[in-house]
């Protein structure tokens, strides 16, 4: 199934102008906003996928975990990170191999607009999009599951921002190498279900061997789901095993190393999309 989105040349001289900055990137984020509501296989894949996710908490809901923590709750701080995966990673690399592939990047780049802005219009749709989501789970977790208040909203934040610019990035990356966007949907899946299995997503990863849980840590959203857990219940949740509460600068410390991680996967994906990112169809 095709996830290629159809750019009219009409649409596309809408950001023929020359915009300031701000404006360059607004228009393009409106042209994506456009574009993805008529794209109904994208839409349910930013939209609807997160909506399926919300509705596996519910048999949870009231359950707890052995060491007391609600299970509800420790999933759905997990999907807090999860979520960037369905509407910056994956949004995005559908967006940019179906454009690269149509040849709208390259009419785009006929315009006024720079390169830059090309690509921020898209990410900030994408965003966007997951901000919406972000803060509708949060407000589910707290009104459905009997959640709370972020302990550490700034931390949560910081996270959350951290991890959407290296999905960002990884998603100008792999674009580059999927073929076509019908096979977009084939190159997103060892990110994603890497992520799903082995990133403290889905279950604890106290049963693994400490050589696994380790590795683990490397995934670029393992240190976005110990951030967002961390910041969320105010208890250590990147050491796996006990989970004492912890203040607000002792918090900060016990997630610098998550920080860090997020880091080289910033320094990373900004290497391999530099290398990588493609604004034509590759020839013959």
């Amino acid at each position: 199934m095709s996830l290629r989105t159809a750019t009219a040349p009409a649409e596309t001289a809408e950001v023929a102008g020359a915009p300031s900055a701000v404006t360059g990137v607004l228009r393009v984020a409106r042209l994506d906003l456009t574009l993805l509501w008529r794209n109904r296989t994208a839409l349910f894949t930013v939209a609807g996928l997160p909506l399926l996710f919300v509705g596996l908490l519910v048999p949870m809901r009231g359950q707890t975990m052995d060491d007391g923590v609600n299970l509800a709750l420790y999933q759905g701080t997990g999907h807090l990170g999860f979520f960037l995966i369905f509407a910056v990673f994956m949004n995005l690399v559908n967006v940019f191999t179906a454009r690269r592939e149509d040849l709208t990047l390259k009419r785009l780049r006929g315009t006024a607009l720079s390169d830059a802005q090309i690509l921020a219009g898209s990410t900030v749709t994408a965003a966007g999009m997951y901000l919406v989501q972000a803060v509708a789970l949060l407000v589910a977790l707290g009104v459905a599951f009997g959640g709370r208040f972020p302990a550490d909203p700034l931390m949560l934040l910081a996270g959350l921002v951290g991890g959407g610019a290296v999905f960002a990035l990884l998603a100008f990356a792999v674009s580059g190498v999927t073929p076509n966007a019908d096979m977009a949907q084939l190159t997103v899946l060892p990110i994603l279900f890497a992520c799903m299995a082995a990133a403290g997503v889905m279950f604890p990863l106290e049963a693994l061997p400490p050589a696994v849980q380790e590795a683990t840590r490397w995934l670029p959203l393992s240190p976005v789901v110990e951030i967002t857990r961390t910041a969320y219940f105010g208890q250590d949740y990147f050491s796996h095993g006990a989970h004492p509460g912890v203040g607000f600068f002792e918090g900060w410390g016990t997630v610098a190393r998550s920080f860090l991680v997020l880091a080289v996967w910033l320094v990373a994906g900004r290497m391999l999309a530099r290398r990588w990112f493609r604004w034509e169809p590759r020839r013959g």
